[in-house]
């Protein structure tokens, strides 16, 4: 029996060892310095009206937000996405990225040279064919440096970055969509406290989907975590789905939570709240163990006691026989 337990003592030291490794046992990262060249576009987004056979007029900034001059282009391309990740697509056309063939550049603007901190405004003009489809039209408005800007690269690099035109043209429009998930899991090994949806466009028009997360502890009313001054809003295009997630990084390793997400979208609401535990994995090693020692001290003190009483009333046989 003491040998036994011994065993036992010695696996429940080798848990909560193996739990310490896991919290002390950190690798520390570094952060990469700043490129000589870096290349900004603003804003990242401009949402536009069309009208069939009008012609559109805009702009948008290009800034040399870097330490070294570059020369810069900037040209138009389709866009979509490929994955409900949203990855971006600028190579193949859509039904919905036609725009990018209506679009022409000033020309004293189109491509130029840029010092450190210099900013340049890009007029971009939207001739709108008079057979334009309804519905929405998206494309990106791409700037990028010639190779060789970089003096410090040992190869030819081009960077480039852009900004996403959604344009939206009267007609036969129609929205509609799905909540395709709203999910809320119950149980983390360690923080941060992760939610996520996934919505559907099945309308021939962007919509916007609105996130609301708000996060309370078991026994308070007043939230760690919400969003609700500031709902996450994401874009979704035409016949593509997006998931999106949202992350409390100041959770705790360890707690109990009341976790709540509302989804809006396409005139449908979607809300759900769950007990959220977070729980690290070391910890669990240690209750595990101590469940297993106190129920395995349990059974042997139990068996223990029965063979006392077996023994006990053995003796006592033993006895009254031998009076017989």
């Amino acid at each position: 029996m003491a040998r036994k337990i011994k065993v036992i003592l010695f696996a429940f030291v080798a848990a909560i060892a193996f739990g310490g490794y896991a919290i002390f046992n950190t690798t520390p990262v570094h952060a990469e310095g700043q490129a000589a060249i870096h290349l900004q576009v603003s804003p990242t987004k401009q949402k536009i009206s069309l009208t069939p056979g009008s012609k559109y007029t805009g702009t948008f900034k290009v800034h040399n937000a870097g330490a070294a001059p570059f020369s810069y282009t900037v040209s138009a391309t389709p866009y979509s996405v490929t994955s409900d990740n949203y990855d971006p697509d600028y190579n193949n056309a859509t039904t919905y990225s036609q725009m990018a063939n209506w679009i022409t550049f000033d020309k004293k603007t189109e491509k130029g040279t840029l010092q450190p901190g210099e900013i340049v405004d890009v007029e971009y003009r939207v001739d709108v064919p008079e057979d334009v489809p309804a519905g929405g039209q998206y494309a990106a408005l791409m700037a990028q440096t010639e190779a060789g800007n970089d003096e410090n690269a040992t190869i030819g690099v081009v960077h480039r970055v852009g900004m996403i035109l959604y344009a939206a043209v009267p007609g036969e429009t129609h929205i509609s969509g799905e909540i395709i998930k709203n999910t809320v899991n119950s149980f983390y090994f360690d923080p941060p406290i992760t939610v996520s949806g996934l919505v559907k466009n099945t309308g021939n028009v962007e919509q916007t989907a609105t996130i609301t997360t708000n996060i309370w502890p078991l026994f308070q009313k007043e939230t760690v975590f919400s969003n609700a001054d500031k709902p996450v809003t994401i874009d979704v295009i035409p016949e593509t789905s997006r998931f999106n997630s949202i992350s409390w990084d100041g959770a705790p390793s360890l707690g109990i939570f009341y976790v709540e997400q509302t989804i809006e979208f396409a005139g449908e609401t979607s809300s759900v709240k769950k007990l959220v535990l977070i729980c690290p994995l070391w910890l669990l090693f240690v209750i595990f163990a101590l469940l297993f020692f106190t129920i395995f001290w349990l059974v042997s003190r139990s068996r223990d006691r029965k063979r006392e009483m077996r023994e006990a009333r053995g003796g006592v046989k033993e006895k009254s026989d031998k009076k017989d």
